[in-house]
């Protein structure tokens, strides 16, 4: 595939060197201490950094495959699970061929947890992987680039110096996926580009008309078959960057935009991965048909199998209660009978946390779920 040498992941033969490289690189070094042990880097950077890259080095060794990689993602993944979630299950898999690759597209809450959570299962269900669709924004340092790409990841580019260039790099990207799913490998991307930070998941017609650029003259409800698109649902009962999002909503509101800080993708990558998220429930569509003519409608079926599939929570209710305006009530008391509360001491403490001049986006992010499902239902 030597046609894709500037999106593809990393194949088996490069993954020694790139290990190597990881290994050497001390702002990878310095950014996994900060994580792991934020008070001790502040006063021994040298040594935390020390035992993270001989942590790290056994982790690594003698791994020449991605194959190898993705026993160590697995591992990894489990372990997050148990000390981040309460549970997490997921449905749909079971009607997975396995000899068959599908485009799974996604709604989008997590930057890291969403394509891996669905791999773990893929994995802890005897089948492949899937490759990932990752924007172009997120290559800010050659170590996340060199991490998502031996995880199987490749870039969607979407920056460009003008609209042609972007355009033939869109034509590109829907050749490789194309490509890959005839090849027999399994891709997820994201419904909309960038998280759904609001909670309102919805397809963004643009994603469809970009996964079908390439052959584009060819029959668009053929052609749509032919990509095997699945929907899929992913809810986290809570979600560790709810405050982030909150800011920048607020922003957003406020001013008409939000200024990111250097650094700030990976910093909630992060704390996506390592923040508790309560209960956690994948699930799958099925297979989207022939009958569609448009792109438009194509995501109005992925919406319509997402928000189907979506679950809701006691404090995505919760919340909605809490909304004094007619838009939300009114959707309260049409649905007050079915929800479950829980206990709202706990959910009224967790909004104390976040800062005052926040809290009314936070109210609306966990309210919008239950707010756009009903509206599509």
């Amino acid at each position: 595939m030597s046609s894709f040498e500037d999106i593809r992941p990393y194949e088996d033969t490069e993954v020694a060197g790139i290990v190597s490289r990881l290994l050497r690189d001390t702002e990878l070094m310095r950014f996994l201490s900060k994580w792991q042990a934020p008070g001790v880097h502040r006063y021994l950077p040298w040594l935390v950094e020390k035992v993270v890259a001989y942590q790290l080095g056994r982790q690594l060794y003698g791994v020449d495959s991605i194959k190898g990689i993705q026993e160590i993602v697995a591992n990894a993944v489990r372990r997050l699970i148990k000390e981040t979630a309460t549970s997490f299950s997921y449905e749909g898999i079971e009607k997975l061929g396995q000899n068959e690759s599908y485009l799974f597209i996604s709604n989008h809450r997590d930057i890291a947890g969403d394509s891996m959570l669905l791999n773990y299962a893929l994995h802890q269900s005897g089948f492949q992987t899937a490759r990932i669709a990752v924007g172009d924004n997120l290559i800010q340092r050659q170590f996340a680039t060199d991490l998502m790409k031996l995880n199987k990841s490749f870039f969607i580019k979407r920056s460009g110096i003008d609209k042609r260039s972007v355009y033939k790099a869109l034509v590109h990207s829907s050749e490789y996926i194309q490509t890959s799913l005839r090849e027999g490998c399994s891709i997820w991307i994201a419904q909309s580009e960038g998280r759904a930070k609001d909670g309102m998941d919805r397809t963004d017609p643009a994603v469809i008309k970009m996964l079908t650029l390439y052959e584009r003259k060819r029959d668009f409800a053929e052609h749509v078959a032919a990509l095997k698109i699945i929907p899929m649902s992913l809810a986290y009962e809570l979600d560790p960057c709810d405050e982030m999002k909150a800011k920048e909503l607020t922003s957003i509101a406020q001013s008409g935009e939000y200024q990111k800080t250097e650094g700030e993708d990976l910093l909630n990558l992060a704390r996506g991965l390592a923040g508790f998220k309560g209960n956690i429930i994948l699930r799958l569509g099925s297979v989207i048909d022939t009958s569609f003519s448009t792109a438009e409608e194509v995501a109005l079926e992925v919406d319509r199998q997402v928000l189907a599939n979506l679950e809701l929570f006691p404090i995505n209710y919760w919340a909605l209660a809490q909304i004094q305006e007619d838009q939300y009530q009114s959707v309260w008391d049409q649905v007050r009978e079915q929800a479950t509360i829980g206990d709202p001491k706990v959910y009224e403490s967790r909004l104390q946390d976040c800062d005052a001049a926040y809290r009314s986006q936070w109210l609306r992010m966990y309210a919008n779920p239950v707010v756009n499902k009903f509206s599509v239902s």
